[in-house]
């Protein structure tokens, strides 16, 4: 991933529930705005990578990402990309690897029977339920999960 910030790199100011959590789970998206360098989102994605390695949050990555990050270069054929994807996810400084376990695959299941939204997401947010409570994402379908947190890249814009 590019390293963050720049010339003229403006801070993020990172919302309340993010100061010094252990949990904020990162949602697909932003990682897909960083890699292609995504116009609107790419440079903030960046600076809030660069305020979890400078220790303002602890990020987390769980296997849905990992697996919504590796389709495009997989189906182009390019394993060597998903390859550097692959290593570049698992060794950003300041965000760690989030296993799913069973109790986050109840609590998604209840989450799906009760918001209808797929179960993607209802893991990213059982994830985010069982540590710290807060979903980074600009998916706005996930601001009616009562449960979790849910933070827009559109608030932080």
């Amino acid at each position: 991933m590019p390293p963050a910030g720049g010339v003229g790199a403006t801070a993020v100011k990172l919302p309340l529930p993010f100061h010094g959590s252990h949990g904020v789970v990162l949602d697909t998206m932003l990682f897909i705005y960083v890699l292609e360098d995504q116009p609107r989102f790419g440079a903030l994605c960046e600076r809030l990578l660069q305020r979890a390695a400078d220790g303002d949050y602890t990020g987390l990555i769980t296997p849905i990402t990992m697996a919504e990050v590796l389709v495009r270069p997989l189906q182009a054929g390019r394993a060597d990309l998903a390859d550097r994807y692959r290593s570049a996810l698992q060794n950003l400084a300041g965000v760690a690897l989030c296993d799913l376990t069973w109790q986050a695959g109840t609590m998604a299941g209840a989450l799906r029977a009760k918001y209808g939204l797929p179960l993607p997401d209802m893991l990213q947010a059982a994830c985010a339920m069982e540590h710290g409570g807060v979903l980074l994402t600009n998916d706005k379908a996930l601001r009616k999960i009562g449960e979790v947190r849910v933070v827009l890249l559109d608030e932080l814009a």
